[in-house]
């Protein structure tokens, strides 16, 4: 702080001299009487006894006449300042010091009126702050100069200063600070707000602010909050929530409260600190994490995990309130074909459209989840009977099988669905899941499509379903499947023409294991595409290695499970083997039965079927007659045979209508000149008949069994009755 300046001394009064002022004083009009020797020496003993007093003093004490002479000095004024009496300010200070003390001095002469003014004043040496009062010194109504008292301000004014620089800072931080922070009185009364904090929560002037209720700038909903943490805070302790409000610009914001107690010295709560966070982005981003913890990123829709605690939560409540709901699981027909055949993206936009679909066809209260891959599941509250479980999942079915458009060409997404009831079905919410599954897998090892509800008596079906793609896929992993070979005989000369590959296994134990034991793997699209890969490799090496051997053998029949066509590569895969292997393709033979005329991808079947006719492989068409038949299927797919099913030969001898059936079979195949094996020959009954009804060619263990491919071209097998 930039001190006040002083100004110089008074004269001695009544003195004729140049006074403050510059004036000269006149002389006495009249001699004055000499003062009696006592009241002399009273006088030198109330001197003696001033100085004595003003010694005593810390401050510094002074007075000077008009002329600017000190005639009263206190002792801290002579040791700090070296001043004696008759000196002036000019004789021991700076000229910059003396214009200040002597403009303080000219002041107060031509006022009259006392001067408060800060001086610096250099004490042995070192400029101290001081506070200097300033009277005029009268005696008898005339002003004969200037009393002054100087107080030593310097620690003082530093400590000031460091108040205000301490307040100042803080000022600064708590302006910029993003929070709000605010002094709440013990009434609830806002005290003090910054101002950064009431813009973001929108609270209005500062003005306007102060004075009201902290807990009115929060919502009715946030209230009860409030006033709970403001009553710990009163108690001492500190209170945190969170809540959510608009700001200034009517944005919602989330807000993190901390309220905690200001103390007095004695430790008594004296006022309230109030320190609110704006978490909006933190909150977003947990609210987005969370979100993403239990929802599926490629659909939205909630995730095995949020599934299972939704389903959990379904049966708590079904549980006490008595009600029922139903749990459906989707499974979407032959999906990894569509990933194979068009790639992952047009599977992901297939994912996504089902995915839109369900969620339309779903009232709010129902939980639509994707478990992953391509199934999904729907829990159905309020549902009670059956009926309506399978009318909801019948509309779903309906909704999912309307064409979708996926990279320009249109496909139909199937869909398998499984429904169990709770309670009726199920205890628990993992049994219920697990029966709804085991309705679906009975379903699916059934044919696929449409909608199965659970029954009890499905488990051991299920059960031996699941053992056996078990099995299959341990085969695989173990190398052990290999195909065998079953001769096909003309019956009219008894020359065997060819055989079929048939799949065995071998079990660590059981030794040789037929197709039977792992049948439920050709049903699966990917064991099935796998198990025939790997057969027709070895049949091509097979046949690679007769040639080269120069057995004779005819053609090598191949089965073609349904669900191999839909990768749309089967007749290319397989003409690739065969040519790698340096094998003709007029050796082979394709044998598919008529479920791959009614399954999905039937372009893809047609389309394989004419490429690999076209390069010499024969087709035929197996297990004829067994209720899929159609004379469509002769007329639009190249068949150059058709093989009658066992069934029908083992009943034939004994059942008129079954006899007639195989007559007009075997009628129909020699009028559009195609070749015809009967399957099952066992017996030589069997073999007269079919061979009074015309049919060309057998196959059975009546000629032989399927057998490595060692006995290939040799002899082995009965031939009785062919010379018959």
């Amino acid at each position: 702080m930039t001190p006040r300046q002083p100004r110089h001394g008074a004269s001695h009064p009544c003195a004729a001299s140049q006074d403050i002022a510059g004036e000269t004083a006149a002389p006495p009009s009249h001699q004055i009487d000499a003062p009696p020797v006592e009241r002399v020496e009273e006088l030198r003993r109330e001197q003696t006894l001033l100085q004595t007093v003003v010694d005593s003093v810390d401050d510094l004490i002074f007075a000077k006449d008009l002329q600017g002479r000190f005639i009263l000095l206190n002792r801290a004024l002579r040791e700090g300042c070296g001043l004696e009496v008759g000196s002036r300010t000019q004789d021991l200070f700076e000229p910059d010091l003396v214009r200040g003390y002597e403009g303080t001095d000219h002041q107060l002469v031509s006022t009259g009126k006392p001067v408060t003014a800060d001086e610096i004043i250099p004490i042995r040496g070192e400029p101290r702050l001081f506070q200097t009062v300033k009277v005029p010194w009268v005696v008898d109504g005339d002003l004969c100069g200037v009393i002054g008292v100087s107080r030593d301000i310097t620690a003082r004014q530093a400590a000031e200063d460091a108040v205000r620089e301490s307040e100042a800072l803080h000022r600064s931080i708590l302006e910029a600070s993003a929070d709000c922070i605010a002094v709440i009185a013990l009434d609830g009364r806002l005290e003090l707000i910054n101002e950064p904090g009431r813009r973001a929560m929108g609270v209005g002037a500062r003005a306007f602010t102060l004075g009201r209720q902290w807990i009115d700038l929060w919502t009715n909903r946030t209230k009860s909050k409030v006033a709970d943490a403001l009553d710990a805070a009163r108690a001492g302790d500190a209170a945190r929530f969170s809540a959510k409000r608009t700001d200034s610009d009517g944005i919602m914001r989330w807000w993190d409260v901390l309220v905690t107690p200001i103390k007095d010295p004695e430790g008594q709560v004296s006022r309230l600190l109030s320190i609110c966070r704006d978490v909006s982005d933190s909150k977003a981003a947990s609210l987005r994490l969370k979100w993403s913890s239990e929802h599926d990123a490629l659909t939205g829709l909630a995730n095995r995990s949020a599934f299972q605690a939704r389903l959990e939560a379904a049966v708590k409540r079904a549980t006490r309130t008595g009600a029922s709901f139903g749990l459906l699981l989707l499974d979407l027909d032959h999906f990894k074909h569509v990933n194979d055949t068009l790639g992952h993206a047009a599977g992901d936009q297939l994912l996504r459209t089902v995915a839109e679909r369900l969620q339309l066809g779903t009232r709010p209260t129902d939980v639509t989840a994707r478990l992953g891959g391509d199934e999904f599941a729907i829990i159905v509250e309020q549902t009670a009977e059956e009926h309506a479980l399978q009318r909801a999942g019948g509309a779903m079915a309906a909704r999912l099988g309307q064409p979708v458009s996926i990279g320009g060409r249109s496909m139909s997404a199937g869909v398998s669905i499984g429904g169990a009831l709770f309670p009726r079905d199920a205890a628990t919410a993992l049994e219920l899941f697990n029966n709804a599954d085991t309705a679906l897998y009975a379903l699916k090892a059934s044919g696929r499509g449409g909608l199965s509800m659970f029954r009890h008596q499905m488990r051991e079906r299920v059960e031996r379903a699941a053992s056996q793609l078990s099995v299959a896929r341990a085969a695989l992993h173990d190398h052990s499947l290999l195909p065998h070979y079953q001769p096909k005989v003309d019956l009219g000369s008894g020359q065997i023409t060819g055989y079929e590959a048939l799949v065995r296994w071998v079990h660590p134990t059981r030794g040789l294991q037929g197709p039977d034991t792992v049948e439920e793997a050709f049903k699966d699209y990917e064991l099935a595409s796998r198990i025939g890969e790997l057969v027709r490799g070895s049949v091509v090496a097979d046949i690679r290695g007769w040639l080269d051997q120069d057995v004779t053998f005819g053609r090598i029949a191949i089965n073609a499970a349904p669900v191999e066509f839909l990768r749309d590569d089967y007749a290319e895969s397989l003409l690739r083997q065969a040519a790698d292997a340096g094998v003709p393709a007029s050796f082979l033979e394709v044998e598919v039965t008529e479920h791959v005329f009614c399954e999905r991808g039937t372009d893809y079947v047609a389309r394989a079927l004419r490429l690999l006719k076209r390069e010499g492989v024969r087709i035929a068409l197996d297990d004829f007659g067994t209720g899929y038949s159609s004379l469509a299927h002769l007329r639009d797919f190249p068949v150059d045979l058709v093989k009658i099913d066992r069934s029908f030969i083992q009943r034939m001898a004994d059942d008129a209508e079954i006899s007639a059936i195989i007559s007009a079979v075997i009628g129909l195949a020699n009028s559009l000149a195609l070749d015809v094996v009967a399957e099952g020959i066992e017996t030589d009954l069997q073999l007269r008949i079919l061979r009074e009804k015309g049919c060309s060619h057998g196959q059975g263990f009546l000629f032989g069994r399927a057998e490595a491919r060692e006995m290939v071209g040799r002899p082995g097998f009965r031939m009785t009755g062919l010379s018959s």
